[in-house]
This record gives structure tokens, C-alpha cells and sequence, in this order.
């Protein structure tokens, strides 16, 4: 098996890898994104690469990009509130005043709602999305797995979801 280093593996994959995470973003700037992480994780991973034959790095390298769009497309979606649990800026609440009163009394909704989620779910969120903590740190500063936390999250969202739809009430 020759021996294969980044740049040639670029230039043998890159355009696959592209097309790939494109089927799935559908988005040049998030495929560009994709590609880019893919050859970085690619960089990490050279000594496995090294032992693969030509078919089974470019089903690795696929598999990565895919997986890498797929996990982008979820944190999208889920990590939208996030967004717009920052204070207005002062300008801003001079600009329109009804905008910002309804932006805080969301904001102010659903820090009630999180509130009231147990205590290991609350903290799981706010390491999550108000320190900006990523899911293995979490579990490091939990003493848990990476799956836990992901677990929790989830939950975390699903009973926040159900806390928001009924106007306030818990329901679990």
C-alpha cells in the first residue's frame, strides 16, 4: 500500500467529499464548511487512513462528511433559541419597543420554563447553550459520557417543549 499523505488524499477525495456534503447541506458555504472539517478530522486520523485501501478511505471519508452535514443540520435546528436569548441592546429597544417587550417576555419565558426542569437537565442546558460549553466538556465537568449528555439534552428539549406548549404548565 503506497503511502499516502493530506495533500494527495485532497486531491484524489475532495471533490467527492464536496458533492457529498452538498447532497446533504445543500448549501455551497455549509458543504465548503463540511469539506474542511472532514480533511481535518482526516489529518487526525492519518495513521487509520494509512492502512485503508483506496475504496475504504473514500467510504471514510464520505461516511465523515455526511455524518459531520447531518450533525450540522440537528445543531441548527435545535440550537436556534439560543440566539435569541441575548438582552437586547439598548439601541435596539429604542428602535422598536415592541419588538424588544415581546423579545423579553420570551426571553423571560423561557428562563421560567428552564427553570423548571430538574436539576440535571437545567444544569445540562445552561452549560450547553449559555456557557457555550461542547458535549465532552459537559460530561467532563458532570462526570458522565458524551452519550448522557446528549441524552439529556434531548429530554431537556423535549420537556421545555411540552413546559412552552402548555403555556407554563410542567408536564413531566
Amino acid at each position: 500500500m503506497p503511502s499516502r499523505d493530506i495533500e494527495s488524499i485532497y486531491n484524489a477525495c475532495s471533490r467527492m467529499v464536496y458533492w457529498a456534503a452538498y447532497s446533504v447541506t445543500r448549501k455551497e458555504s455549509d458543504a465548503m464548511d463540511a469539506m474542511q472539517n472532514t480533511f481535518l478530522r482526516a489529518m487526525a486520523h492519518m495513521d487509520q487512513l494509512q492502512q485503508m485501501n483506496d475504496a475504504q478511505l473514500k467510504a471514510w471519508l464520505y461516511r465523515v462528511a455526511v455524518n459531520l452535514c447531518k450533525d450540522a443540520l440537528r445543531k441548527q435546528r435545535w440550537e436556534a433559541p439560543a440566539e435569541e436569548l441575548p438582552e437586547p441592546s439598548v439601541e435596539s429597544a429604542y428602535d422598536l419597543p415592541e419588538a424588544a417587550a415581546v423579545s423579553a417576555a420570551e426571553r423571560a419565558q423561557i428562563r421560567a420554563a428552564i427553570d423548571r426542569l430538574p436539576d440535571i437537565y437545567r444544569e445540562t442546558v445552561l452549560l450547553h447553550y449559555f456557557s457555550g460549553c461542547d458535549y465532552k466538556e459537559i460530561a467532563r465537568l458532570m462526570h458522565t459520557t458524551e452519550g448522557n449528555v446528549k441524552s439529556r439534552i434531548s429530554r431537556a428539549k423535549q420537556r421545555l417543549y411540552s413546559i412552552l406548549k402548555e403555556g407554563g404548565e410542567d408536564c413531566g
